[in-house]
């Protein structure tokens, strides 16, 4: 079985339906704009958008449950997808904020992926510990045996933030510079440094470089690129 993680583009449209990029539109006209461009981006994988499920964004406190055919309609904000559970797209709504996929083989040689959003909110609730613990409980692997995925997200150089006392989490403590009367945070090197601590190996933490703030790609809040990206995490037959 194949893991599979893509994020869409600007060309896909905005994936969404939060009315503050719709505030035109309708509840309805959204809800089917919404499953019109899901529905095209998935087809080019040929995934059902019936079956997705969605990581939620949403809820203030980090709760987690396993993902099957039978409980689509969860709400938690980490999700473990495991590789019997094939073409179940698990859809990450995001913008500047990286997804996270950790993955390792179970004692039955089947892959398990823990799947979460880096937001600073996330990663303040302790989100990067959440999900090494879950994928121990799951595969009994420790954590230098597991593979990270961290997804595209700003450049230190495009982060700014306007008050450092947002960032609870000690991870964050040499993630930030104040330089020309700005604070920068290098996100990539906060969840960088927290994994490291978690043990993981660092050849198997695996970074997309790009930057959301300046890339033609993606929408970006920072870059004021209005709008929406969704990554999928799936798990299809091997090609």
């Amino acid at each position: 079985m194949k893991l599979n993680i893509f994020t869409s583009t600007r060309e896909d449209g905005i994936i969404s339906k939060d009315k503050k990029y719709f505030k035109k539109l309708t509840k309805e006209e959204i809800d089917t704009l919404y499953e019109m461009n899901m529905n095209r981006f998935l087809s080019k994988y040929n995934l059902d958008y019936k079956k997705t499920v969605l990581l939620n964004n949403k809820s203030k406190n980090l709760s987690s449950c396993t993902v099957t055919e039978a409980n689509t309609n969860r709400k938690d904000n980490i999700l473990i997808l495991k590789e019997n559970t094939k073409n179940i797209p698990v859809i990450v709504e995001t913008n500047d904020d990286p997804v996270i996929v950790a993955y390792a083989n179970d004692e039955n040689d089947k892959k398990v992926a823990v799947i979460g959003k880096a937001s600073i909110e996330n990663l303040n609730n302790n989100l990067i510990h959440e999900m090494t613990e879950l994928l121990m409980k799951e595969t009994d692997k420790a954590t230098f045996e597991m593979t990270f995925y961290i997804g595209p997200c700003p450049a230190k150089e495009k982060y700014t933030i306007q008050d450092k006392s947002i960032l609870k989490h000690k991870l964050f403590e040499k993630a930030v510079e104040e330089k020309d009367n700005k604070i920068y945070l290098d996100l990539r090197y906060a969840i960088f440094q927290e994994l490291y601590l978690e043990i993981v190996d660092p050849n198997s933490i695996y970074f997309d470089s790009t930057d959301t703030v300046t890339s033609d790609k993606y929408f970006s809040n920072i870059g004021n690129k209005k709008g929406c990206n969704i990554t999928c995490v799936v798990f299809t037959e091997e090609e």
